[in-house]
């Protein structure tokens, strides 16, 4: 097209100045007029075309203000000389893609029929040679017939990328279906795993603790101490294998907390519990109550076995789009740059972080030998507070 425009107008004005006598200023000027006005229309007067196809086509289409301009100085410019007839080729593109399916052809037949009329308009000639209609009529028929393919593999192709966007979105679909059966896949497995061993275990050493009670009478307090520990557990593995199957909370996480601080004072006196509540709880979401428990019930196990605490406070806050765990204890203390195995009973520390890293929360140590721990745990709350 912009080749078209840069030749024919050219072309024009050359046949006008050397066959038809047209002045040579008035011949240019016709021809850069037209030129111009092509030019700048390209540049600004292009419009996003929505003729059956998709928003997402980023197809320029030529807005009709500008066709008709362009039409109406082509067809004033065939009154100074029939020689700039020829630039109806590139027109009839433009006026098909710029009117639409019923206005364009209409259109497309009002410029042949000027094309074919305006040397009669123009008085350059009396009557037409054959190839002056055959000329305009073969180019609009030719026309006609590239617009409709054109504007068919347009279709196409705005067809083929729906299909392409609709496969995407079927893929992510069954990746995610893929996910979500892989989770509850690995979810049951390690349900049938803790049931089959961690909790037949611990209720072997409630069945054994009884015996024990029975033969060693004498020991009658400790043995109950130790049987009423693994029923707790017990009762704690199979809480996590239904919750496993089914993460709807049975608890809230305050709940949840009060019985990991009671299970901690059955075990011995030392040190003494606290928990306190800062904020208006809030409903969370079944897997970040799961992440808090089992962070709390990390951290308090840590304490008894290292901490040589006489108080400990759990504190737990509800602020604007998070919550927040802190444990606190006024014990021997150690230094987090230089945690060992031996320190934290295995790498409770390092999973620690992980769990949390893995909810989208994090953990602050702040402790130092002879200066008690503190330890901070925060998940967000806004991602179930916008689902509520």
């Amino acid at each position: 097209m912009h080749v078209a425009f840069a030749v024919l107008p050219s072309v024009g004005a050359v046949r006008a100045y050397g066959t038809d006598g047209i002045p040579l200023p008035l011949a240019l000027v016709t021809a850069a007029v037209i030129v111009g006005i092509y030019v700048i229309g390209s540049r600004f007067a292009l419009r996003r075309g929505d003729a059956g196809r998709s928003a997402q086509t980023d197809l320029l289409l030529p807005s009709r203000g500008w066709v008709l301009a362009l039409a109406l100085v082509w067809m004033a410019s065939t009154f100074i000389s029939s020689a700039f007839v020829w630039i109806a080729f590139p027109l009839f593109f433009l006026v098909l893609f710029s009117l639409g399916r019923v206005a364009g052809p209409l259109a497309l037949g009002a410029v042949t029929l000027w094309a074919v009329v305006a040397p009669l308009l123009a008085e350059e000639t009396s009557s037409l040679a054959i190839g002056e209609v055959l000329g305009p009529v073969v180019g609009a028929a030719f026309s006609l017939i590239a617009h409709a393919v054109y504007r068919r593999l347009l279709i196409e192709t705005d067809r083929n990328r729906q299909l392409v966007t609709q496969l995407r979105a079927a893929q992510s679909e069954l990746a995610d279906s893929e996910r979500r059966k892989g989770i509850a896949e690995e979810r049951q497995r390690l349900a049938q795993d803790i049931h089959d061993t961690l909790a037949q275990g611990l209720n072997s050493i409630v069945l054994l603790s009884r015996g024990a009670r029975a033969a060693h009478p004498e020991a009658d307090e400790s043995f109950l101490r130790i049987e009423d520990t693994a029923r707790e557990n017990l009762a704690d593995a199979r809480r996590l294998v239904r919750d496993l199957a089914d993460r709807v909370p049975r608890t809230t996480l305050e709940q949840a907390l009060r019985g990991v601080i009671s299970r901690a004072e059955m075990l011995g006196e030392s040190p003494s519990w606290e928990l306190r509540i800062d904020g208006t709880p809030r409903e969370l979401a079944p897997a970040q109550v799961e992440t808090l428990h089992r962070a709390a019930q990390s951290l308090v196990a840590n304490v008894q076995r290292h901490a040589g605490a006489r108080r400990c406070v759990l504190t737990l806050a509800w602020w604007p789009g998070r919550v927040s765990l802190d444990v606190v204890d006024d014990g021997r203390g150690f230094d987090p740059s230089t945690t060992t195995r031996s320190h934290d009973g295995g790498d409770g520390l390092r999973l620690l972080r992980t769990r949390l890293s893995r909810a989208g929360g994090a953990v602050v140590i702040d402790s130092a030998p002879g200066e008690g721990t503190t330890i901070g745990l925060t998940l967000p709350t806004h991602t179930q507070e916008s689902e509520t």
